[in-house]
């Protein structure tokens, strides 16, 4: 299928944001319960047509489908329905996401050819609602998908409510738990399960060459063993630094930004990265500290590749009611301006990542760019 690109005239940084914020807020106000499961990767984002045609997605969504967001471009959500579950999902597509918050329910077939129940929600990306009158409800829209948890719903009687509550919150955890177990595993399995079986293979080819006196296709065949090896160390840490990045583990927090400023610093040519802490590693709870370091390195990874700065300025200070992680640039700011094709799947739905991460916690993340002064993000956090 031809791959369908949104109107640049309608998506925009700041239009990206607004709907994101808008969709965080109702998909919370319409949860009785937490129901649903984070991967440890990020919100699973994507952009969608009117009629559900995948137009961007972030790694997380695709990855949750099984497909890279490449392969994701141009496919339909209802070719990749049950077709027991395409009529039903149809008429929900067919529906306005602006008119009421309506989260969609249904079962998707991944590329690996597993049935994923997963819920969608969806918000339509207009500056506001005259633009999307004016394209006749045919905005480009958000799309946040989450994996449903079954549970029952806490009783009526409101003396057992808070007992219930916590027994929910508990069974939600192991669940979501079991869930990070089993993408891990297949994480392990598809990847580094299958590298280390082609390296195996490789290695017995080369002692068999080598017994066989064919000493110089031995060698070569080690040498790309070598290079299969390197690969394989690679796919780990990047495994074990979604989980939990290392020098967070090792260092801290502040030591880790620290640390990250300086890699970023490294690798681009004639910039420089300032880093500020005002804060006690102490201070920030351990819950956060994940958070806010993938805030920090989303946020100087879209400066690096779309800014052309020539100056990054990171800082985390106390405020009143909290913590502020600022990062600010001098480079082309990107808030009003058209996005790329190509910018809308990083930077905007990097972004957007970013933002629900932030405030799906509590927190509140706010963009301010223009193309004199560059861009400041900022994320709050209330402790």
């Amino acid at each position: 299928m031809q791959a369908r690109q949104p109107s640049a005239r309608q998506l925009k940084l700041r239009d990206l944001v607004d709907a994101m914020r808008k969709l965080g807020i109702a998909a919370r106000l319409g949860e009785a319960h937490p129901g649903n499961v984070s991967d440890a990767r990020g919100a699973a984002l994507a952009i969608l047509s009117p009629d559900g045609v995948f137009l961007s997605s972030n790694r997380s969504a695709a990855e949750l489908l099984g497909y890279t967001s490449a392969e994701l471009v141009g496919l339909r959500l209802l070719d990749m329905a049950a077709e027991r579950e395409r009529a039903s999902l149809a008429a929900q597509l067919s529906a306005d996401p602006a008119r009421e918050f309506a989260p969609i329910t249904t079962m998707l077939t991944a590329h690996n050819g597993r049935p994923t129940l997963l819920v969608l929600h969806r918000q339509p990306i207009a500056a506001n609602q005259a633009q999307q009158e004016q394209h006749d409800g045919q905005a480009a829209q958000l799309a946040l998908f989450e994996e449903p948890l079954a549970a029952d719903a806490p009783p009526a009687d409101g003396a057992h409510l808070s007992e219930a509550v916590a027994r929910d919150r508990l069974k939600y955890l192991m669940i979501g738990q079991q869930r990070e177990r089993q993408r891990l595993a297949a994480d392990l399995h598809d990847g580094l399960g299958q590298a280390l079986t082609l390296i195996k293979l490789m290695v017995e080819d080369a002692r068999m060459r080598l017994r066989r006196g064919q000493a110089e296709d031995g060698a070569q065949k080690l040498d790309a063993t070598v290079l299969q090896i390197r690969e394989t160390i690679g796919e780990m840490r990047q495994i074990c630094g979604e989980l939990r990045p290392l020098a967070l583990e090792r260092l801290g927090l502040a030591a880790a930004l620290s640390t990250l400023c300086r890699r970023v610093e490294r690798s681009a040519e004639g910039l420089a990265v300032n880093f500020r802490c005002e804060v006690d590693d102490r201070d920030v709870p351990d819950y956060l500290k994940a958070d806010i370091f993938r805030v920090a390195q989303e946020a100087l990874n879209n400066i690096v590749k779309h800014a052309a700065a020539t100056e990054i300025r990171l800082a985390l200070r106390r405020i009143d009611t909290g913590v502020l992680l600022t990062i600010q640039d001098n480079g082309t700011g990107y808030d009003t301006r058209p996005l790329s094709s190509e910018d809308i799947g990083s930077t905007g739905l990097g972004l957007a990542g970013m933002q629900h991460r932030v405030e799906s916690q509590g927190g509140f993340l706010a963009v301010h760019s223009s193309d004199t002064s560059g861009t400041l993000v900022s994320a709050s956090w209330t402790l």
